[in-house]
């Protein structure tokens, strides 16, 4: 029987915490004590906990980091929440009369306002009627 040859396994280096996460748009991923995971910094974090709770784009200044960061937000929610429901889209074309198509509904979301951006995104929600699985 021929023998088989052993693999090297990668050996990662933990690093401690998270606080020197640099801030870019590619997926970054450290090593912990529990294996390897994606990170993002503290900034979009904190947007992220900011809608969750229901905060809106338009407390902050237009020109503001911040901002941005929350618009940016609500556009990644919004074509997640349209990819994924069959009624979202539905009520997207009624709502906007903009029809769904997969390739380009991304540059149709980019051109939206924050202020139209989250009041679609929360009437999606409260109209939402996918079966739980």
């Amino acid at each position: 029987m021929p023998k088989r040859k052993s693999k090297t396994k990668k050996i990662y280096k933990t690093k401690d915490g998270f606080a020197d996460i640099p801030k870019t748009l590619k997926t970054l991923w450290r090593t912990d004590q529990f294996g390897r995971r994606k990170v993002i910094n503290i900034d979009k974090h904190t947007s992220r906990i900011h809608v969750d709770n229901k905060g809106l784009a338009t407390d902050f200044p237009k020109k503001s980091e911040k901002y941005k960061q929350i618009k940016n937000e609500y556009e990644r929610r919004l074509l997640l929440q349209l990819k994924e429901n069959a009624s979202s889209r539905r009520l997207f074309k009624k709502k906007t009369r903009k029809k769904y198509n997969s390739k380009t509904i991304e540059k149709k979301i980019n051109k939206m306002s924050a202020n139209k951006l989250q009041n679609l995104y929360y009437f999606l929600l409260e109209k939402d009627k996918s079966r739980k699985k």
